[in-house]
């Protein structure tokens, strides 16, 4: 759905604004809106990608909502700049929006909050490919090693719920393969300990066409040292690196791998499943 494009006024904001507020008018309450319909694509445009259910349609309607709003608030009596006022409230109706309704679960506004914070902090050394360590990422947004440890939980399950009945397209072989097929079961034949045993030795061989950093993530993500597996974010502190950080080094490594024309005898295994 396109929104109908309406021409803006000759008006100022500040003679809108006085308009609306002395007389109520209503006319100029709306030419006020289509004036600064620009705010809102801009406050939109920085939500639309968060993996919410709200389409960019949606994120514009709440920006109009925060942009009334804004309006109705507004103190003409005070030195106040209009619209950097109201992009105030439309950037705020639309993160409370999100955080309302845009996801499965919901979590408190203090936790949402915190989340965007170090997704934000960690975003701007990615862009740069840059390494930030956890605890310096703490310290520039003032929380602890233990808070930043919860909040990587909640991205995790927050952002991207799974249900186990999704189904896993494997290669091109035509293989389907539910998310609850990798459950696993705790009667374990004598036979599946020795193919386990082989299948660990293959992986630990094609891991070394990778970096000493990718094998070694490898390794502790999925306990090929005959260890239990690691969280992303023991990992990361282990490395001295963010949870991020740690999460692209190992889809770098998985890549690296499905490329390789060795990955060819993991296939073998799938016989086995």
């Amino acid at each position: 759905m396109k929104m109908k494009k309406e021409k803006k006024s000759i008006k100022s904001n500040e003679e809108l604004i006085l308009l609306y507020k002395m007389n109520n008018d209503i006319n100029a309450r709306n030419e006020l809106i289509i004036n600064n319909i620009g705010l809102v694509y801009t406050a939109a445009r920085k939500k639309v990608n968060l993996h919410t259910s709200f389409t960019f349609e949606d994120l514009i309607q709440e920006g109009i909502i925060g942009m009334i709003k804004g309006i109705e608030k507004f103190d003409i009596s005070k030195n106040t700049n209009f619209s950097t006022y109201v992009y105030y409230w439309i950037s705020q109706q639309i993160s409370r929006a999100i955080m309302n309704d845009g996801y499965l679960i919901r979590l408190p506004a203090h936790i949402y909050e915190k989340m965007n914070q170090v997704s934000k902090e960690e975003n701007s050394y990615l862009k740069y490919d840059s390494d930030i360590s956890s605890k310096i990422l703490c310290e520039k947004i003032n929380i602890t090693e233990r808070e930043y440890e919860h909040i990587n939980f909640y991205k995790t399950y927050y952002y991207n719920p799974v249900s186990l009945n999704t189904v896993i397209h494997i290669d091109s072989d035509d293989i389907f393969i539910e998310l609850q097929d990798f459950i696993p079961d705790k009667k374990i034949t004598i036979e599946e300990i020795i193919l386990n045993k082989h299948l660990k030795e293959d992986i630990c061989e094609i891991l070394n066409s990778l970096s000493l950093r990718e094998r070694e993530v490898l390794k502790l993500r999925f306990g090929l040292k005959g260890e239990k597996p690691m969280t992303l974010e023991a990992i990361g502190r282990k490395f001295n690196l963010t949870r991020e950080r740690i999460r692209q080094i190992e889809e770098n490594a998985l890549k690296k791998i499905r490329k390789s024309s060795q990955n060819e005898r993991l296939k073998e295994y799938l016989n086995y499943i």
